[in-house]
């Protein structure tokens, strides 16, 4: 008996601890180096991660922050942490304030509402890319 508690304590304990709550706060520190790319003939700007933010790479995530229509129809949203109005796409932000969000299920959402979600976080280098995108991503909000 003690023993299953045991393991039913390990279990459940481990679950919760899988999954890490981020703020928008933890990536304000990245910094990008400009980068020339043969391929394109263009600078662009690649993040440079720290060994703190690697941590996060591939890990389950949640995070709350604004959505951004991308294109609707294509199923295409970003989440940023300010509303559209002073997002990076506006130029009152940095691109470390936004990530690509690549839904489990398709959705529809309106620019500018609030949700948290659920998520892979992946951290990209790519010069056609966001350089944080959540993959499988759920809100926790929807029914």
């Amino acid at each position: 008996m003690r023993i299953a508690l045991y393991l039913m304590f390990m279990l459940m304990s481990t679950n919760i601890s899988a999954q890490v709550r981020v703020r928008w706060s933890s990536f304000e520190r990245l910094q990008f180096e400009e980068v020339f790319e043969k391929e394109t003939s263009m600078w662009i700007l690649r993040p440079k991660w720290t060994d703190k933010d690697r941590e996060l790479d591939g890990q389950l995530v949640e995070i709350t922050g604004y959505v951004i229509a991308l294109d609707v129809l294509s199923d295409d949203y970003a989440l940023s942490a300010f509303p559209f109005a002073s997002c990076f796409f506006c130029g009152a932000a940095g691109p470390e304030s936004v990530m690509e969000l690549k839904l489990a299920n398709k959705m529809e959402y309106l620019t500018d509402e609030v949700h948290t979600f659920q998520g892979i976080l992946k951290l990209n280098e790519g010069a056609y890319t966001f350089p944080l995108t959540l993959l499988n991503a759920k809100s926790l909000s929807e029914p």
